[in-house]
């Protein structure tokens, strides 16, 4: 008998078919916790139950209060000891770009822009986004580096469920000065790639036409490079990209790294800074009364991207030493001018041996072990400090009734010390298990 071959539509509708089956939404769970992490109150509260039904949590309390009132035949996860907490947030992440550290970050850019096809991006976005889900992190904002809609494409096909990853807040491209971010080449070819992943604004006309642009392709949140290479965005300019965003309820993040460019950011109303270099005691005070949130770069030894004409200087560890210094008075400074942070990664690296997640996880347990932050205001940067910028509705960054069920489980005592977020055994999101060391461990042997 012949079997017969499908031809490419009905094979696409078999898979198509299968794909929904994968979509439906994940069944009603009862997620028990020997330890549930209360990251607003900074504690800890045992032997919880965390009912989660459609995807999101519909309560939270006593695991014998909240079994009784969940339907009978419930399934029922036993987390056993370990710390349950919020799934992970990281607001300043670049999923389609794993650059080499070894190169300078603007050789890394160009050979990125003139080697690497927009399909083959899209390709590492799709696996960067399984690594940073499988390392704990529910939710990114992902701001720029990504051609012209490649994250909202990857925002798309997750939602899709046409493959796993983070729910996506997508930037689309870069919103900068004349002449884009990082871009030095020769005048007679730099706006071929300017276009590839930026778009420029020279006066608020520009700026304006930037955002709508942005929209058109569907960002959820606009970036801007305030500064670079001694090329400022003004402030009239600034104020009429932040007036257009927010007029379409879309946040705007700034990339800023000169008193001049912290200042246009602040004076034109944005939501967060991202990096904050020179940023003075004055400005951060500033940025507290506005509201105004700082996204640190705070990269720890292990991660420093090091340019390898750098490698053999003599003076390379002061080199070093002098920026961490630096990115620690900054973080003490705002810390104490009342600023609120949240955790943003900068990720856009890629380091053999180590996925996406590890080496997102590694930078945010630097806050605590490089930058002296406490381990529970290390977490509030990555669940509701972090949600409370990004304001997508249901990501609240706390396991809290209406939120979604994202979660966490880690074994050790990551109130204390951050690295213990090393220890992760157990991922959901949105209700649907990722993941979950526990449960595929082999039984032991008789």
């Amino acid at each position: 008998m012949r079997t017969r071959r499908l031809g490419p539509l009905a094979l696409l509708l078999t898979l198509t078919v299968a794909l929904l089956a994968q979509q439906q939404a994940p069944k009603a769970t009862l997620v028990k916790a020997g330890r549930l992490l209360d990251v607003r109150a900074g504690a800890y509260r045992t032997n919880q139950g965390i009912w989660i039904d459609g995807g999101r949590i519909r309560q939270v309390g006593a695991f014998d209060d909240v079994r009784a009132a969940a339907p009978k035949d419930i399934a029922v996860i036993d987390l056993g000891r370990a710390v349950v907490l919020p799934g992970l947030i990281d607001v300043h992440t670049h999923l389609l770009d794993a650059m080499d550290p070894g190169n300078a970050a603007a050789d890394s850019l160009i050979l990125t822009l003139t080697k690497e096809s927009p399909t083959k991006r899209a390709l590492l976005g799709a696996s960067m986004a399984r690594e940073i889900l499988d390392g704990g992190f529910t939710t990114v904002r992902n701001v720029g580096h990504s051609g012209v809609d490649g994250d909202v494409s990857l925002r798309d096909a997750i939602r899709s469920g046409w493959l796993p990853g983070p729910r996506i807040v997508a930037a689309a491209r870069k919103i900068g000065p004349y002449g884009g971010q990082a871009l030095p080449v020769q005048s007679t070819v730099i706006q071929a790639l300017i276009d590839l992943d930026f778009l420029t604004a020279s006066n608020p006309a520009e700026g304006r036409r930037g955002v709508l642009e942005n929209l058109r392709v569907g960002a959820d949140v606009i970036k801007v490079v305030a500064d670079d290479g001694g090329r400022v965005i003004d402030e009239e300019t600034m104020k009429a990209i932040a007036d257009e965003a927010h007029r379409a309820n879309l946040r705007v993040a700034v990339h800023a790294t000169t008193k001049l460019g912290i200042q246009s950011a602040i004076v034109a109303g944005v939501d967060s800074i991202e990096h904050g270099d020179d940023a003075t005691d004055e400005q951060l005070t500033a940025m507290t009364r506005k509201g105004v949130v700082l996204v640190p770069t705070v990269w720890p030894r292990e991660v420093l991207p090091v340019p390898r004409t750098m490698a053999g200087l003599p003076n390379l560890n002061a080199i070093v030493d002098a920026y961490v210094a630096g990115e620690r008075s900054k973080l003490d400074r705002a810390r104490k001018a009342g600023v609120k942070i949240a955790f943003g990664s900068d990720m856009w690296f890629g380091y053999a041996g180590k996925t996406r997640g590890q080496m997102t996880r590694l930078v945010l347990e630097s806050l605590q072990t490089t930058f002296g932050m406490t381990a529970a205001d290390v977490l509030r940067t990555a669940t509701v400090s972090a949600a409370e910028l990004l304001n997508v509705p249901n990501v609240t960054g706390a396991i809290e009734a209406t939120g979604y069920g994202d979660l966490i489980a880690v074994d050790g005592d990551p109130l204390a010390n951050a690295g213990d977020l090393e220890k992760i055994t157990f991922v959901m999101k949105g209700g649907a298990v990722i993941r979950d060391d526990a449960r595929a461990r082999p039984a032991p042997q008789s």
